[in-house]
C-alpha cells in the first residue's frame, strides 16, 4: 500500500459503501482500528491480533468485538483465520476499491505478489 494514496482512497471507498449497505458504528470503529494497526505495520498481512487487544484497542467488549468481526467478514471487509485455542487470530483487509482483494504493502494486492514470480 502506498504511503497515502492508497491508505486514503481505501478509505474514501470505504465510505462510498456505506452509503448502499452501511456498517454498524461498531464494525466502522474495528474496521478503522484495523487500518491503523496496519499501516503501523507496513501492511504486512496477516495481522496476528487476539480479541482483547483489539476490545482494549476499540474501547469495545470482546463480544462487540467479535460481532463487529463477523460483520465486517460478511460485508467482505475483513478475511479472519482463527487458529484455536488462545492464540491470536491472522486478519487480512480486503479492499475496498477493488472489492475482494486482500491489501498488501506497496499498493499491491495478494495476488500481484504470487503472479510476480512467473
Amino acid at each position: 500500500m502506498d504511503a497515502a494514496g492508497g491508505w486514503l482512497n481505501e478509505i474514501r471507498y470505504f465510505y462510498k459503501r456505506q452509503v448502499a449497505a452501511p456498517l454498524s458504528p461498531h464494525a466502522q470503529a474495528l474496521w478503522h482500528w484495523l487500518m491503523w494497526r496496519a499501516n503501523n505495520v507496513f501492511w504486512q498481512f496477516p495481522l496476528r491480533l487476539s480479541v482483547p487487544e483489539m476490545a482494549g484497542g476499540t474501547k469495545m467488549s470482546a463480544t462487540m468485538v467479535k460481532r463487529a468481526r463477523t460483520e465486517l467478514v460478511a460485508g467482505g471487509y475483513l478475511l479472519h483465520e482463527a487458529y484455536g485455542g488462545s492464540r491470536a487470530g491472522g486478519y487480512w483487509l480486503l479492499s475496498c476499491v477493488s472489492p475482494g482483494k486482500a491489501l498488501a504493502a506497496k499498493g499491491r494486492f495478494k495476488e500481484d505478489e504470487k503472479n510476480e514470480g512467473r
